[in-house]
């Protein structure tokens, strides 16, 4: 049944209509892959001598052995943002003689040819049968390499189980955020040190070879744990009532604000329901914890503000970049409908710019623990946060009038650059130049501060005029609306 099941996959990925433009993205990817495995090799057989070279008159397998947990914790990361799921129609065989089972089994071994399945084997088994090889014996390296594999199958079930669970419960994923940001905070200030978890830990398998059997125990729990999960929930109507009378209680409060309120709540229900604008939301929130590597002690001391404002208006700013600049193609598919309705595009914009608004608030706020390692921080996060909430969405707001692609809103943002153009990768370069322009003459020839000080105050001045500025571009909506349509109509 999994082959047959493959073997639909196939024709359906061959019989629709966007075949060749998928096969062409599908070839591209496919170099990027390779070019990314032959690096991977690369650095597997040459792992000994990188070691040697980045911890001289250390011992390799003991440094390895605390590099370990750290690869995981980085790899599970990445699938979070990265790895999309398994998927597969399922309302044409629940009406057939086709077992549940074999659905969700077909999803579990589909998922398993995963990039990421094979990085650690790439990059560990040369080092691993040539050192641990040597130096202990065959049958421990085995056991090594059957250990590494294991935790590289449990940190993959564990990621599709806690993906799955985000989709029908958004508080998952900013769980799963914070407790991210905390592990992060804790590691680094010395709070307990990973590295000396994972020296002990991989030591003793090391020493103990019937330990292998711990993480083939906890791969084979968490594959079962996720198979029961998929098959709780293969359900063309699962969780429905569930989910409206959730939305009812979260979002009803937002209609207290009028209209406005009412196209906030709208937009969240929009995220919380799409894979694009929801891994958009999640990539925007990894991003605060880049603070740790704009705010370094360097800057700090030799008063860099320059650079740490680059780093506040980067984390404060980076959902505003990302989602603002498709201000109107996220409602693409709906678009028309929008148009003809009793909705004013002025409070369109508004609510999008008052939705963009909260995120920076947030992020500002949760940045503010960033002022543990200095007190200069916190002025410079404001002074980005306030850049971010007035001039950054006016720009936004302005380019969003010249996109006119449609976007799928089904699929993961990560590589994905279906309805991107030119005018993003230049919508990008113009923020950072603007902000580098407003910091620059008095930053560099009167004082830092003064420099950080007028980045707030006209960022300040924009949010004061921003009732003008939406009037401007609605305005230019108003001149490109047809061609915007008609962009959003092509599929």
């Amino acid at each position: 049944m999994i082959f047959t099941l493959l073997s639909h996959q196939w024709k359906a990925f061959w019989r629709s209509k966007n075949a060749g433009k998928s096969v062409a993205i599908q070839i591209v990817i496919g170099f990027f892959v390779l070019y990314i495995l032959a690096i991977a090799i690369f650095i597997g057989f040459s792992l000994n001598s990188i070691l040697q070279h980045l911890f001289p008159r250390q011992d390799e397998i003991t440094v390895f052995c605390g590099l370990l947990f750290y690869y995981f914790a980085v790899d599970f990361v990445l699938r979070f943002m990265l790895q999309d799921l398994p998927t597969i129609s399922v309302a044409p065989y629940l009406q057939l003689n086709i077992s549940k089972k074999s659905i969700a089994q077909f999803l579990n071994i589909k998922s398993l040819f995963s990039v990421f399945n094979i990085f650690p084997i790439i990059l560990f088994a040369p080092f691993i049968a040539k050192e641990v090889g040597s130096t202990y014996s065959c049958g421990t390296a085995l056991a090594f390499i059957i250990t590494t594999i294991g935790i590289t199958i449990f940190n993959h079930f564990l990621l599709l189980y806690l993906k799955r669970k985000t989709i029908l419960n958004s508080t998952w994923m900013v769980a799963f955020f914070i407790v991210v940001v905390l592990f992060a905070i804790a590691d680094h200030f010395s709070l307990f040190s990973l590295r000396e978890i994972s020296v002990k830990v991989f030591l003793y398998v090391l020493h103990h070879q019937w330990t292998v059997v711990v993480p083939v125990i906890l791969a084979v729990a968490a594959f079962f744990n996720n198979n029961n999960f998929v098959l709780k929930n293969l359900y063309i109507d699962s969780d429905t009532k569930r989910t409206k009378e959730k939305e009812t209680i979260e979002y009803s409060w937002l209609t207290r604000f009028g209209k406005i309120g009412e196209l906030i709540a709208l937009e969240v229900k929009l995220i919380i329901r799409n894979k694009r604008p929801r891994s958009l939301l999640f990539l925007s929130l990894i991003f605060l914890g880049y603070g740790f590597m704009f705010f370094k002690p360097i800057y700090i001391d030799k008063n860099m503000l320059g650079m740490l404002l680059f780093g506040s208006t980067f984390i404060t700013g980076m959902f505003v970049i990302t989602y603002g600049q498709f201000l109107f193609a996220w409602q693409s598919s709906s678009f028309d409908g929008l148009m003809v309705g009793s909705s004013d595009i002025k409070d369109y914009i508004k609510a999008k710019f008052a939705f963009m608004n909260i995120y920076s608030t947030l992020a500002l706020l949760i940045s503010l623990l960033y002022g543990f390692i200095s007190w200069k921080i916190i002025p410079v996060l404001f002074a980005g946060y306030f850049f971010n909430i007035g001039i950054t969405p006016v720009i936004t707001g302005y380019f969003a009038t010249l996109h006119y692609k449609a976007l799928d809103l089904s699929k993961s943002s990560t590589f994905n650059y279906q309805g991107i153009s030119a005018v993003q990768y230049l919508f990008s370069v113009i923020i950072m130049l603007i902000g580098f322009l407003l910091y620059f003459p008095l930053g560099f020839f009167i004082n830092p501060w003064a420099g950080i000080i007028s980045v707030g105050l006209i960022g300040i001045i924009f949010y004061v005029l921003r009732d003008k500025l939406i009037g401007l571009i609605y305005k230019n909506f108003l001149k490109n609306k047809y061609k915007i349509l008609e962009g959003f109509r092509e599929k």
